[in-house]
């Protein structure tokens, strides 16, 4: 769909987008075959995260893609039953959705434009039990917000994020969209990003919940000392304990360990 048939699909269902909600509508037909071609073949079923007016979700049907979407505005889910009816539409909100409830389920790939107001949330969410079987995503995000996946070598960037999703994916950025890619334009860059499974996964589910708590206390404040952010949930001793078994120095701040060390940080937890 081009702006003027976005334009007006918007019209004719009384939506006035909310840039706040990150409701912002791809019209460029480039990046839609480029991110519909970075899915390549794809045995089972795709899910599609807030299709909106079904520019995506046109290009990945004519790949011949099995096709199910998550989209919270009921009349522009109505619009793609109407539209699409060989795919599954399911209306509600993706991130109050049990994926086990939407036909297709378990998923092969998954992919979006995604609402920059869930992106974090929705990143999370691939990483959990219920999503083991996606091998592949590609999914675009605010530009500042890709950088920080991607990252993993220490800086501004690094943190709980690209760190969160570093055992179960290798994350790439693939390309950058301008303002003039969507309509409404939005007031920030645009990036698609793949994730990709690895085949070798370096912890357990409950190895990997002990590494996200070693995680999110390290970078609970980023300007102190990793000593200090750990102290508030493991204790002073048991912090000091386990930085020195994993032979990392407790004066360091969070973003300069790397994610093998917090991996090897996460095992000496005893608490």
């Amino acid at each position: 769909m081009n702006i003027s048939q976005t334009r007006r699909a918007l019209d004719e269902l009384g939506i006035r987008p909310d840039k706040s909600m990150g409701q912002n509508f791809l019209v460029n037909p480039v990046a839609i075959r480029r991110i519909v071609n970075a899915l390549g073949d794809v045995s089972g079923t795709v899910l599609e995260i807030g299709p909106g007016l079904g520019a995506l979700t046109r290009g990945l049907v004519r790949a011949g893609h099995r096709l199910s979407v998550v989209e919270l505005h009921q009349g522009m889910a109505e619009r793609l039953e109407v539209e699409f009816p060989d795919v599954d539409v399911v209306t509600g909100d993706f991130l109050a959705t049990d994926p086990e409830t939407i036909p297709g389920y378990p998923f092969s790939a998954v992919a979006s434009n995604l609402p920059y107001n869930i992106s974090s949330q929705a990143v999370f969410s691939l990483c959990e039990p219920n999503y083991d079987s996606v091998e592949i995503a590609v999914l675009m995000f605010q530009k500042e917000l890709a950088e920080r996946l991607v990252c993993l070598d220490g800086g501004r960037n690094y943190g709980r994020l690209s760190l969160l999703v570093w055992p179960w994916f290798s994350v790439e950025k693939l390309f950058d969209l301008q303002p003039g890619d969507f309509t409404p334009r939005p007031n920030v860059d645009s990036s698609v990003v793949v994730f990709r499974r690895k085949k070798q996964l370096r912890f357990t589910r409950e190895e990997y919940a002990l590494f996200a708590r070693v995680v999110r206390a390290a970078f609970s404040t980023r300007r102190k000392k990793v000593v200090n952010c750990l102290t508030r949930v493991f204790g002073k001793a048991e912090s000091t304990a386990m930085l020195e078994a994993a032979g990392i120095d407790p004066n360091l701040r969070a973003e300069r360990i790397t994610p093998e060390e917090f991996a090897a940080l996460a095992g000496k937890v005893t608490v």
